[in-house]
């Protein structure tokens, strides 16, 4: 009896064993956490929203906001150009005049009218009307500006024509404007639209998400909750239920939010609060596609010599700059050409900018610059090489001028450096009255169009500020601009030739492009990812619909 009692237990032993076995096999093995419809995200923004139209969207916190609200005919997507989203395609006729795009079937407006035809009508002559008017369109979204050379028709209610006056390939760049529904402002004159109810508190849009409530920009925070009406709304994406923006009157008050954790994540996060963010913290980076440079103005007889120029660039230790924790702090990459990596435009084959101050001073020398008096400054036929440096008056921007000067001045290069507040520094600019001067570009473009900041015809009264002049340069810029927009190949050649030949003319100094850091503290939060080059702040959003805040455990392959 004693001897069968042990023998069940032992079988009910092993028996226990396997099941606990298979139980750990399956639970390890055969299920699987998956992201599921839930949750929010809350995120800090500096700036409270003084509209809510994408035809005035400034502000970050503004077209933050109208980038969740409204779609436009395309999305932004540097990388790619621009894809679809209002409308699922379109054409270009041979001349590349006339835009014609096909509307998404389905697509409607939060209050759950269609979009139409006729809405994108209306946006495209409201848009060239605040466009026209010099007081509008100084506080109007850079989308608004080539809309003033569009003429729109609706063909039938999901198809539109757009014709411009001059072919320019950089417009679909506009096409991502948020679409206006038409049945809500019609008859409101484009002067009234800014301080409309509809633009400052009950926008209707046909994004991706829309406002909880009505009015709900009269307080500090502002919650969006997904529209499952939207054309992209599947069963599975976007997952997060709901977007709650609190507004911060500066960096200092969204980092002690977040901080506090109050809030789960925060945007352009300046470099010196990283080790404050905690461990935990997830920071995401891009490049962004701007850039920082020393501007030489070359109607000075010392810059209107490429040896000087190029000896100029050897001399600067790029990296140094870049990587100095009291200066970039890693924050940025050296700047190898105008148009940033991760644009379909770049030209991969372009070297990084050398660091050689043994071949700068051997270019001097060659170019007869020698410091004949011992002063240790060179000098030529009477001329000493000494000029004016120029910059912001910020702690950071004298900072890197003052490593730039002392990295000249180990070569025999004397430049003073001289800060301006930014009135000085712009009026300076504007005027040409400089010798070099650091410059920071803020370049909101996904079609890359360096046109109005190295053509010839804009050195006198245009963002040429250096008065660079070379006409092969004008040919390819002009040729880029003109090209069809469909040959995207053609137009990447242009591009690249033109990289060529800016880097061997050098006539300015790129230094870096700026990183943009978002932060998430919360470990919950997932599925979060930026675009390798983030041309405008509301990029961060282009992943959202990965994003997600619950998860739920299933067998895999469900």
């Amino acid at each position: 009896m004693l001897r069968r009692l042990r023998w069940q237990l032992a079988l009910a032993a092993v028996g226990v064993s396997v099941i606990a076995l298979v139980l750990a096999l399956f639970s390890n093995r055969a299920f699987v956490d998956r992201p599921t419809r839930g949750g929010q995200l809350v995120e800090a923004l500096v700036g409270r929203p003084a509209v809510m139209n994408p035809l005035f969207a400034v502000e970050d916190s503004e077209k933050a906001v109208a980038r969740l609200l409204f779609s436009g005919l395309t999305r932004p997507d540097a990388e790619r150009g621009p894809r679809a989203d209002l409308a699922t395609n379109w054409t270009v006729s041979p001349d590349g005049l006339t835009y014609t795009f096909n509307l998404r079937e389905g697509a409607r407006w939060h209050d759950g009218q269609p979009v139409t035809a006729d809405d994108v009508v209306f946006t495209a002559e409201t848009a060239r009307l605040v466009g026209e008017d010099p007081i509008l369109s100084a506080s109007a979204s850079p989308l608004v500006q080539p809309w003033v050379h569009v003429t729109a028709r609706a063909i039938d209610s999901r198809t539109v024509e757009l014709v411009l006056d001059g072919a320019y390939a950089p417009f679909l760049d506009a096409t991502a404007l948020g679409i206006l529904p038409l049945h809500l402002l019609a008859g409101v004159e484009p002067a009234e639209l800014p301080r409309h109810r509809f633009s400052q508190l009950e926008p209707i849009g046909a994004g991706p998400y829309m406002l909880d409530s009505p009015g709900a920009l009269e307080g500090d925070l502002m919650r969006l909750t997904r529209y499952d009406g939207h054309w992209d709304a599947t069963a599975e994406r976007p997952y997060l239920d709901e977007l709650e923006f609190r507004f911060m009157t500066d960096v200092d008050d969204s980092l002690e939010a977040i901080g506090q954790r109050d809030v789960q994540a925060m945007g352009d996060v300046p470099v010196d609060a990283f080790d404050a963010l905690g461990d935990e913290a997830r920071l995401y980076t891009s490049i962004e596609p701007g850039y920082t440079l020393v501007y030489l103005n070359h109607a000075n007889v010392l810059f209107a010599d490429q040896a000087v120029r190029l000896a100029l660039s050897l001399a600067l230790d790029r990296e140094g700059i870049v990587h100095d924790p009291g200066l970039v702090n890693g924050q940025g990459i050296v700047a190898r050409s105008p148009i940033a990596p991760g644009s379909w435009a770049y030209d991969a084959t372009i070297d990084a900018p050398e660091y050689d101050p043994e071949q700068a001073r051997d270019i001097l020398d060659r170019a007869g610059w020698v410091d004949s008096d011992g002063d240790e400054v060179r000098d030529r036929e009477g001329k000493r090489l000494s000029f004016r440096l120029g910059s912001l008056d910020d702690p950071q921007s004298i900072a890197i001028v003052e490593r730039i000067a002392a990295d000249w001045s180990a070569v025999g290069v004397e430049a003073a450096v001289e800060p301006h507040n930014q009135q000085g520094t712009v009026h300076a600019l504007s005027n040409r009255d400089f010798e070099a001067m650091l410059f920071s570009w803020q370049l909101r473009q996904y079609e890359p169009d360096p046109y109005p900041l190295w053509h010839s015809s804009q050195a006198e009264d245009g963002q040429n500020f250096g008065r660079y002049s070379n006409p092969e340069v004008d040919r390819l810029l002009v040729e880029a601009r003109q090209a069809h927009p469909s040959d995207r190949e053609g137009r990447a050649e242009l591009f690249h030739e033109f990289q060529q030949v800016f880097v061997s003319d050098v006539p300015a100094l790129l230094l870096y492009h700026p990183a943009y850091t978002y932060a998430v503290v919360d470990q919950s939060l997932g599925g979060v990812q930026l675009p390798q080059l983030l041309v405008d702040p509301s990029d961060r959003y282009a992943s959202l619909p990965d994003w997600f805040a619950s998860t739920e455990r299933v067998f895999e392959g469900d």
